[in-house]
């Protein structure tokens, strides 16, 4: 929770009783928004899922982002007699003190319960119930979570940023923490309240809780001289002994956006590339210019899945 002037307060006078999350559980979450958070966390889990693993995508932000084409194109089974959609889900979940029940096979071995508009309104329940409840309500997702954690192999939860309540509700749930930032000032900066609530949540709250490493996203992946001076900067903020992952996601503006409005991951848009239009196809008519796939979607994909591949290495090395 957070107080007044937004800085984190949980319990001033000790900590409350610990729920153990799934071992399986890992938290995408940063203080900045636009740093690659919401995409990273939807491939972790697609690519969980396409491994074989029973995944669950928790997306706790306000934000309604569609990487999986969940709304737009009715993707997956939602719950008998309610709607999942728009943080409706998540959100009655918490108000209602009852188990998540999340939108089925998006993908085959993945559910997902996704974010947007109502979770902003999950901030004001948690502020009303501290003053009637204490600092325990901060586990009110992960009390949602426990009886269903055990249908998961991995769950994957993409953390609000700039909100110290809904990213503490997070950490309460996760086993583990990955924190994607981009190579400005202000996404390093941003890196000090996810800090902050980490540490306040792990003190108070979730002993359980571990740093699984900090990555950079959307980088020139030859700037090397920048990328030394960044892991310097991520390392001053999350703490010297921070694990910092090698892989990089190059920025590749035109391939990362025409899959998010397809609904596509990126390595299912790579597979599109063999039947892709040509730019004559547009210019005689044929065609869409969205019909295009750039070829550049292949470097793109391949360095998306080495970085999910890596983030769960080190979440496994941590957990």
């Amino acid at each position: 929770m957070s107080n007044e002037e937004g800085h984190p307060v949980l319990n001033p006078s000790g900590a409350t009783q610990a729920i153990e999350p799934p071992e399986g559980a890992t938290a995408v979450g940063t203080g900045k928004g636009g740093v690659g958070k919401s995409t990273v966390a939807a491939h972790l889990a697609g690519e969980s899922a396409a491994a074989g693993h029973r995944t669950l995508l928790i997306c706790v932000t306000g934000q309604d982002d569609d990487d999986l084409g969940i709304k737009r194109y009715g993707r997956g089974v939602q719950p008998q007699g309610v709607t999942a959609l728009d943080g409706e889900g998540l959100y009655r979940a918490i108000h209602d003190r009852v188990p998540l029940q999340p939108i089925r096979e998006v993908r085959p071995n993945l559910d997902v319960l996704p974010g947007g508009p109502r979770v902003a309104d999950i901030a004001n329940v948690l502020m009303l119930r501290l003053m009637q409840e204490g600092p325990g309500v901060v586990l009110s997702l992960a009390r949602s979570l426990a009886p269903i954690a055990p249908l998961y192999d991995r769950i994957i939860f993409d953390s609000a940023p700039e909100q110290d309540a809904l990213e503490q509700l997070v950490l309460a749930a996760a086993r583990t923490l990955i924190v994607p930032t981009r190579s400005d000032e202000s996404s390093i900066k941003g890196m000090e309240r996810i800090s902050k609530n980490f540490k306040v949540v792990k003190q108070q709250v979730n002993p359980y809780l571990q740093m699984a490493g900090a990555f950079l996203y959307g980088s020139n992946p030859s700037a090397t001289l920048m990328h030394s001076s960044v892991r310097e900067d991520i390392r001053a903020t999350l703490g010297e002994g921070t694990p910092i992952l090698e892989t990089i996601v190059g920025y590749r503006e035109v391939p990362a956006r025409n899959a998010r409005k397809k609904g596509l991951l990126f390595g299912e848009y790579a597979e599109q590339l063999p039947n892709t239009a040509s730019a004559y196809d547009v210019k005689v008519g044929r065609a869409k210019a969205e019909d295009v796939v750039p070829d550049t979607i292949i470097p793109l994909s391949k360095e998306m899945r080495s970085l999910t591949t890596e983030i769960f290495e080190h979440h496994r090395r941590v957990a």
